[in-house]
C-alpha cells in the first residue's frame, strides 16, 4: 500500500509526480495545516494529521500532536507512519514557498530514506544500487553529501565512474540516454529524475 505524506509547501500541480502520488495513495498523512489544503483542493479527508498543530485550522479525526521542536512536521509524520508499520512512503508538497524549507525537506528525505515527489520530478534516496526506468532525455542529477562517495552508472550521458564529489552539486544536470538508468554508490545520495525530458 502506498502512503503519501503531504507537507505544507506548494500543493502539487495536476499531472505532476506529486499529484500522481496523491491520486494513487491508499492513505494520506498530512503535516499539520496541509490537511486544510488537501480538503480544500481535493475534498479528501486525510487519514491522519501529524505535527505540532500550530497551523491546523479545521477539525479532523486522527490528529496526532507532537509538540517537540527538534524535528519538523515532515519528519514527525514519516516517523508516525513507520510506527504504524505503513510502508511505500512518498512525500509530496515539500517544496516551494520557502527555499530554506525546500532544501531542508529534500535532504531530510535522504536521511529518512523516503522518495520526495515534486511538480517536476522525484528525488530518490539511493544507497547501493538502484535502477530507474525513465525516458531518454530525462534530466538526472545526483547530490552526494559525502565527498568520499564512489559512484558508477549505466545509461547516463556523462557516466559517474571516477567522479570526485568535491561538492554537493558536481554531478547534477546529467541526462538519461537509455530508458534504463543504473546508479551504484558507496554512500547515500539523492538522485533527482525529471518527469519528462528537459
Amino acid at each position: 500500500m502506498k502512503t503519501v505524506v503531504l507537507a505544507a509547501g506548494d500543493f502539487p500541480s495536476s499531472g505532476s509526480p506529486g499529484w500522481n502520488a496523491l491520486e494513487a495513495a491508499d492513505r494520506i498523512v498530512c503535516c499539520d495545516g496541509a490537511a486544510d489544503i488537501l480538503l480544500e483542493r481535493t475534498g479528501r479527508v486525510p487519514d491522519a494529521v501529524v505535527g505540532d498543530l500550530d497551523s491546523l485550522k479545521g477539525n479532523f479525526s486522527g490528529v496526532v500532536r507532537i509538540p517537540e521542536q527538534e524535528t519538523n512536521d515532515l519528519e514527525k509524520a514519516v516517523r508516525y507512519c513507520r510506527e504504524k508499520g505503513w510502508s511505500g512512503i512518498v512525500v509530496a508538497g515539500a517544496t516551494g514557498k520557502r527555499e530554506d524549507h525546500s532544501i531542508g525537506n529534500v535532504f531530510r528525505a535522504l536521511d529518512l530514506g523516503v522518495e520526495l515527489a515534486t511538480d517536476h520530478g522525484t528525488f530518490y534516496p539511493v544507497d547501493g544500487v538502484r535502477v530507474f526506468e525513465t525516458e531518454r532525455g530525462a534530466a538526472v542529477s545526483i547530490f552526494a553529501p559525502d565527498p568520499q562517495t564512489v559512484a558508477s552508472s549505466k545509461g547516463l550521458e556523462w557516466p559517474l565512474d571516477g567522479v570526485e564529489f568535491r561538492n554537493l552539486y558536481c554531478a547534477t544536470l546529467n541526462r538519461a540516454v537509455s530508458p534504463r538508468v543504473e546508479i551504484t554508490v558507496s554512500r547515500p545520495v539523492l538522485v533527482f529524475v525529471s518527469q519528462a525530458p528537459s
